[in-house]
C-alpha cells in the first residue's frame, strides 16, 4: 500500500478504547495495568488448552476487580453441552461478574462436545440469560480455512440475527491481521451486506518479528502474515528491535470515518500484556512521532 497520512488525532482517536489481550497467568500485572489505560477497558482473557474453565473464572474476577471490563474467551468446541454452557455463563456473570465475552469456535480439530461452531452455543440462549451483555464475535477479513466465503456470509448474518432475537450487543474482532487491506474490505463487505455491527480490527501487539511469526501461524494469519518478512520488517530489523502495528494503525486511522464501523482495534499482546499495555498508554497520551514519509509513527515509551 503507497504510504497513508493519518493525523496524530485521528491515530489516537481510534486508539482511545482499544482492547488488549491477556492471558489467566497475567493476573498479576493488572495492579500496574490499571495505572496505564482507562479503567472501563475492554481486557480479553484467552483460554488456553491446559486451562480450565476455573481458571477462567478466576482471571475474569481479577480482571473486573482491576478496574476493567473483563472479555472472557469461550471456545465453543470444548464445551460439552447445553448443561456446561448454562455452567459456564453462571460462573463468569455470577462469580466473576463479567457482562461481556468473546465466543469462539475454538482451534481444536474436532468438538470435545455438541458444539461445532459458535452459532450452537449462541442458539441456547443460555449466555444472554446469564447476563452477557455483549458478545464478541471473530472476524475473518482474510478468509477462514474450513469455510467458503459464502458460508462465512451466511454465519456473520446468523449472528446478527440471534442478537436481535435475545437482545444482546454484537460486535466483531477480526483475527490478527499484519496489512490493513484485507480488513477495509472486509468491512466494506459487511456495510454492503447490510451488517453494521461495530468492529475491531485484531492487530498484533510490539513483538520481536521471531514471536510475532510464531503466534501468527498459531492464530492462523492470512496472507498478512508476509508483511513480517517485508519491508521495514526486515531481518535486520527483527534482531534489533520489536515491531509494532504502528503501520497499520495509520492506514486504520486513516480510513475510519465515511461510514465505516471501526470503533478501536484489538492488541493481541504477543509480547506480553504489560509491554502491549504500555504501547497503548502511550498512544493513547500522545507519546508517538508521526513519520510522515513512512506512513506511520515512533512510540515513546
Amino acid at each position: 500500500m503507497s504510504v497513508i497520512n493519518a493525523t496524530a488525532e485521528q491515530i489516537r482517536a481510534l486508539l482511545k478504547n482499544a482492547s488488549i489481550e491477556m492471558t489467566c497467568k497475567d493476573t498479576g500485572d493488572l495492579a500496574e495495568a490499571a495505572t496505564l489505560v482507562p479503567k472501563g477497558t475492554d481486557i480479553f482473557i484467552a483460554l488456553f488448552p491446559n486451562q480450565t474453565w476455573d481458571d477462567l473464572t478466576v482471571a475474569a474476577k481479577a480482571v473486573g476487580e482491576a478496574g476493567f471490563n473483563a472479555v472472557p474467551h469461550v471456545p465453543a468446541r470444548r464445551i460439552k453441552d447445553r448443561a456446561e454452557v448454562a455452567e459456564i455463563a453462571r460462573k463468569l456473570t455470577q462469580v466473576a461478574g463479567a457482562k461481556k465475552m468473546l465466543l469462539i469456535a475454538g482451534d481444536m480439530p474436532s468438538p470435545e462436545g455438541a458444539f461445532d461452531s459458535t452459532i450452537g452455543v449462541l442458539e441456547t440462549g443460555e449466555f444472554a440469560k446469564a447476563g452477557i451483555k455483549t458478545f464478541y464475535m471473530a472476524g475473518h477479513p482474510e478468509g477462514h480455512a474450513h469455510m467458503t466465503a459464502d458460508q462465512q456470509r451466511q454465519f456473520e448474518a446468523r449472528k446478527v440475527a440471534l442478537s436481535k432475537e435475545q437482545g444482546f450487543e454484537l460486535k466483531f474482532t477480526t483475527q490478527v491481521c499484519f496489512e490493513s487491506e484485507p480488513i477495509i474490505a472486509w468491512e466494506k463487505t459487511m456495510r454492503a451486506n447490510g451488517i453494521q455491527n461495530t468492529i475491531r480490527p485484531g492487530l498484533g501487539g510490539p513483538a520481536s518479528i521471531k514471536t510475532l511469526l510464531r503466534y501468527a501461524k498459531i492464530c492462523g494469519a492470512g496472507a498478512s502474515i508476509r508483511a513480517l518478512t517485508s519491508g521495514k520488517a526486515s531481518l535486520i530489523a527483527s534482531l534489533l528491535k520489536d515491531s509494532g502495528p504502528e503501520e497499520v494503525v495509520t492506514q486504520l486511522a486513516a480510513a475510519t470515518g465515511s461510514g465505516s464501523n471501526f470503533e478501536s482495534v484489538h492488541l493481541f499482546a504477543f509480547g506480553g500484556f504489560l509491554k502491549t499495555t504500555k504501547w497503548v498508554s502511550a498512544v493513547q497520551n500522545g507519546r508517538f512521532t508521526l513519520n510522515p514519509k513512512d506512513g506511520d509513527f515512533t512510540v515513546q515509551l
